[in-house]
């Protein structure tokens, strides 16, 4: 009886959020015949949902029809909340026009309006609709784990999508192709995504190891450290944006920072590393402190 309970409640829920996802896409309004038949489910069945919980998230009765009023949908959002869709609004303002058309048309219906002092200019790809096609495409075959094909640089490919990853400014497709063999794609150079009806799974050490990437040059090999010492005037650009796996070893006496970073591919600091000398420098492993100075020597010589 308890699950029939559970099942009936979550067949609800879902039927809730579906009715208050049709009124967003319909600003104008909907009547209960309408909401009825989109439903599946009695007019009483919608009349109820109407006047009980939906009545709580701004739904008002307007003749024969029910929308959204964002007036009173406003209230149950507090300042805290206010702040994060702001900065949600503002970050989205730099990957296109396209893609903030859309986010900004959805954030906005939180807020009666949208002015406000943030500011954010991150440098990233622009989004266009094409893009947010494959998103789709993809958060269905790596949600459902389907096996998709694509074609990049003139070549096809079958794979076993994972993720979705945004690294640096760049957006990438992470997966395992029929060899096995583990990949990564930049996303706007896929020209096109089929979805097939082979499944698959990703076991969870896999998961793991993808959660932990620093950037696009991580791979699956066991992870290593490095050790990294910080001139005390640039260790607190290190605090402010750590690296994924960083940890503080300490600080020694002229207030520098010992930091250790946890990578697959010493590229994943690396270019932080070059970036900042002469106030970064690598500690260990020893074999990369030779690598780092041979780098910077043959840089020199050819000045």
């Amino acid at each position: 009886m308890l699950k029939l309970t559970q099942d009936l409640e979550n067949q609800k829920s879902k039927r809730i959020q579906k009715i208050y996802d049709y009124l967003l896409e319909h600003p104008a309004g909907a009547t209960i015949a309408e909401l009825s038949k989109v439903m599946e489910v009695s007019t009483k069945t919608i009349q109820r949902d109407l006047h009980g919980i939906l009545s709580h998230y701004g739904i008002i009765n307007e003749g024969r029809k029910w929308r959204i009023d964002h007036s009173k949908t406003d209230k149950a959002i507090n300042e805290e909340q206010k702040i994060i869709i702001h900065i949600l609004d503002e970050l989205a303002k730099n990957s296109g026009n396209v893609f903030y058309q859309k986010a900004h048309s959805i954030l906005s219906r939180s807020l009666k309006q949208s002015t406000h002092p943030i500011f954010a200019n991150l440098s990233g790809e622009k989004l266009i609709q094409s893009d947010i096609q494959n998103f789709k495409l993809l958060e269905r075959a790596i949600e459902k784990k389907f096996e998709i094909q694509i074609s990049y640089e003139k070549k096809t490919f079958t794979l076993r999508p994972c993720k979705v990853a945004f690294f640096d400014g760049f957006w990438y497709l992470l997966a395992f192709d029929a060899d096995e063999t583990f990949k990564k794609f930049h996303l706007k150079s896929i020209k096109k995504i089929a979805l097939t009806s082979n499944h698959f799974e990703v076991p969870q050490d896999i998961e793991e190891k993808l959660n932990k990437a620093n950037s696009v040059w991580f791979n699956l090999n066991d992870p290593f450290s490095i050790q990294i010492h910080i001139h005390p005037a640039m260790k607190k650009y290190f605090l402010r944006k750590p690296f994924l796996n960083q940890k503080i070893l300490g600080e020694d006496q002229e207030g520098g920072l010992e930091i250790e970073v946890e990578v697959t591919n010493a590229m994943e600091v690396l270019p932080v590393v070059y970036s900042y000398i002469p106030y970064v420098k690598i500690l260990s492993p020893k074999w990369l402190c030779d690598d780092v100075k041979k780098t910077i020597e043959e840089y020199l010589e050819g000045l």
